[in-house]
């Protein structure tokens, strides 16, 4: 999905809906996930919400294994411990193996998280982007600034205040923009930057997209993060990095909204599950809001 002429229209993109979902339900494909304790179930659930099937195998001894057999592979860098970031090398490796030798849509997505508090978890993940060459690299405004190299104020998990990208400042958002979109270029990946406004940047030149979607109840529950690049690697397995990274954002971000009538974060949380499994294609394309940036 790729409009270089402006905005993607409705009709575009429910087309595009439709068409992915269904290949995703026919298809059912295997989805290699190496998360977090925090969020396994999460995001398991969130896979299965869409029509894939997750396996959350994270053992050194297995992985290489399983990503060999998997459509997609999603790594966070949550949480991490020795055994995990060794299993995340084999296993992006593995998958890129069998892309480079079947030339068939095997891909990865890294999440960069904590990578602003942590060196180890930055060498990390500079080591995956180096020698796994994921398709998707998502990270929160902070962290995108810290891999590409830019200034940046964030500590622990979460994006600093002076690294946010807001919908009332716009020169957030066209700041971030640029620097996602020299990210991309430089790395051959799509960058997805979650937040308020979620930027998503593509290698190729004006496929530079914002999100205008979500709710701030989101960042309120743990886990979204790290549902949403599962997600992301579910529509991977049968679409191209860009319009899977769209198709991602917006159907998390409109099941956030949807969820809002939920009493409570408990039930906020459940909700968004729920919302997942149920909001048709239709539903998504009309509360989408979704505009070109660059």
């Amino acid at each position: 999905m790729d409009n270089r002429n402006g905005n993607i229209n409705k009709a575009q993109l429910l087309s595009c809906l439709k068409q992915v979902r269904d290949q995703l339900h026919d298809q059912a494909p295997l989805i290699h996930c190496i998360t977090h304790p925090i969020v396994v179930n999460d995001c398991a659930n969130a896979v299965l919400a869409l029509g894939g099937r997750p396996i959350m195998a994270e053992h050194p001894a297995e992985v290489a294994d399983i990503s060999a057999s998997a459509a997609a592979l999603t790594v966070s860098l949550g949480n991490i411990t020795d055994a995990r970031a060794e299993s995340m090398l084999l296993a992006g490796k593995a998958i890129k193996r069998m892309k480079d030798a079947e030339n068939a849509k095997r891909a990865s997505v890294i999440d960069l998280v904590g990578i602003t508090c942590s060196p180890f978890r930055m060498e990390l993940a500079k080591r995956f982007i180096k020698e796994c060459k994921p398709a998707v690299i998502k990270g929160n405004g902070s962290e995108i600034r810290a891999i590409a190299g830019a200034a940046f104020h964030g500590t622990g998990v979460d994006v600093s205040a002076a690294d946010a990208v807001t919908a009332k400042d716009p020169d957030t958002v066209h700041s971030m923009a640029h620097i996602a979109r020299k990210l991309a270029e430089e790395t051959g990946a799509v960058i997805l930057v979650t937040g308020e406004v979620d930027i998503i940047a593509s290698p190729n030149k004006d496929t530079t997209y914002g999100i205008y979607n979500g709710s701030p109840n989101m960042a309120k529950v743990t886990g979204t993060g790290c549902m949403l690049t599962c997600i992301t690697g579910t529509y991977l397995a049968v679409t191209d990095a860009l319009t899977a990274c769209i198709l991602a954002a917006i159907t998390l971000d409109c099941a956030g909204e949807c969820a809002n009538a939920a009493k409570g974060l408990g039930t906020y949380h459940i909700e968004l599950i729920n919302q997942l499994s149920v909001m048709t294609e239709d539903q998504i394309t009309q509360l989408s809001n979704i505009q070109r940036l660059l």
